[in-house]
């Protein structure tokens, strides 16, 4: 039996990848998911920016999700190829990720996400591809 969207979600924000990053799921629907990040000094590199794989972590999660959202549950998104454009440093506030889908066959899905800082202003570009993994094809 597959788990519904809002208990799948619920296990997405508990995971522990997404508890390290302080990565919230804020929006799941239809083609469409928006996550954020509260940026905390765990999140800042060298140059005291927020690191680029931060915001390539929200970008990729962000689409996942919009395909969660978009498959009936029917599979997994794995990532076959992702195009990151770094746009402007951010420094602190919050950081937002909304992805939408905008290639939908069986097995290939392409979103469109924008990476925004807590002002609105546009900070990353991403362009990503994923193969739908269906249920039956994951290997434990």
């Amino acid at each position: 039996m597959q788990p519904s969207l809002e208990k799948l979600i619920k296990q997405g924000e508990e995971s522990p990848f997404y508890q390290l990053l302080s990565m919230k799921i804020e929006e799941v629907r239809e083609n469409y998911a928006r996550l954020s990040i509260k940026i905390e000094k765990k999140h800042i590199q060298l140059l005291n920016t927020v690191h680029g794989g931060v915001m390539a972590s929200l970008a990729d999660s962000a689409a996942a999700w919009a395909i969660y959202g978009s498959s009936n549950l029917e599979g997994v998104p794995v990532t076959v190829e992702m195009k990151m454009n770094f746009l402007k440093p951010v420094k602190s506030g919050k950081v937002v990720a909304e992805a939408r889908n905008i290639h939908k066959g069986s097995r290939i899905f392409v979103s469109d996400v924008e990476v925004k800082d807590d002002k609105g202003s546009l900070i990353a570009k991403s362009l990503i591809t994923y193969y739908l993994l269906k249920i039956g094809e994951i290997k434990e």
